[in-house]
């Protein structure tokens, strides 16, 4: 039976809210703390400043403001200073409850998450050799736990065994989570379907994340082939950014998925002149120079949910 056949009336939802998640591209602050990426050191020949940083931060909450998600999973931030600063820009669409994990010295960019809905309590996973965790934030909607497995797994340069780390680990712990709803979603850096050099297999393989027949479902399944990809890298296109979530969101109990929510969420003003998305732009020629313009190498991806009426 399709799972599509087990969801229940949406007359019955007691509350509607929706999840996204989006990797804003090396958010860093102004502030120099010798862990910065090099084009990020402030005041020096690549031009990132303060006013560099107002202008990507207000940028993204152009687009944050316009996904307007009650819970949104962010990669790529430096700090909880900058988190927060990127809150204030979102002006009266701010969130009341933010979350930054602590992170070890050599972690530059970490995960984070911005909430309509109280966080309860969060923990982080830490994996041998890894630079960053798996966060796990727990979330109060509608009277109604609910557990957000953080992710942002080593880049496609790193080999398949580094995001197999990731993979296993979390399959691991997801086992015991049978009597918790979860979501379990961020940048995976890996394709919704394994790759040559088997790019992906800890996603599928590992964590058995695939179509409705798989341990989870990967939302993805739910859009057209051509419509399945995040980022894009010249001609390049891969679905690296994913929602995945488990049978118990569709067992008709509690919190559920609302069926063909999924989407990828684009705006005439995130895309380059190639339709790609228009990334954070420093120049490739001299210094390398920020330029004041872009958002992301990433589109955001989006889901809704709802509870149930007692």
């Amino acid at each position: 039976m399709r799972w599509s056949l087990l969801f229940i009336p949406l007359l019955l939802s007691a509350l509607d809210f929706k999840v996204a998640t989006y990797n804003v591209e090396n958010l860093f602050d102004a502030t120099k703390n010798g862990s910065e990426y090099k084009e990020y050191q402030p005041y020096n020949k690549h031009g990132w400043n303060e006013a560099m940083l107002q202008i990507k931060i207000n940028n993204l909450a152009r687009v944050i403001g316009d996904i307007n998600a009650d819970i949104i999973v962010l990669a790529e931030v430096e700090n909880k200073a900058v988190l927060q600063k990127l809150n204030t820009a979102l002006g009266d669409k701010a969130y009341p409850y933010l979350f930054y994990p602590t992170k070890k010295e050599r972690v530059s960019i970490d995960t984070a998450l911005l909430s309509r809905f109280p966080i309860e309590k969060s923990s982080t996973i830490a994996l041998p050799n890894q630079a960053r965790g798996i966060h796990r934030v727990s979330v109060m909607v509608d009277a109604r736990p609910l557990d957000l497995y953080i992710n942002h797994w080593p880049a496609y340069i790193e080999k398949e065994d580094e995001r197999l780390v990731y993979a296993k680990t979390l399959h691991t712990i997801l086992e015991k989570e049978k009597s918790r709803e979860y979501i379990v979603l961020g940048d995976f850096n890996s394709p919704y379907q394994e790759q040559k050099g088997h790019w992906g297999m800890g996603l599928i393989t590992f964590l058995q994340a695939g179509d409705q027949k798989a341990l989870l479902y990967n939302l993805w399944y739910e859009l057209p082939q051509n419509r399945r990809y995040s980022h894009s890298y010249g001609k390049q296109k891969n679905a690296l950014d994913h929602i995945i979530i488990p049978k118990s969101l569709m067992d008709r109990k509690s919190i559920e998925y609302t069926p063909s929510s999924f989407n990828v969420f684009i705006r005439p003003y995130m895309l380059d002149e190639n339709g790609n998305p228009n990334r954070w732009q420093i120049s490739n020629k001299g210094r390398g120079e920020h330029q004041g313009s872009g958002f992301s190498d990433h589109f955001p991806i989006t889901a809704t949910f709802h509870t149930l009426k007692d």
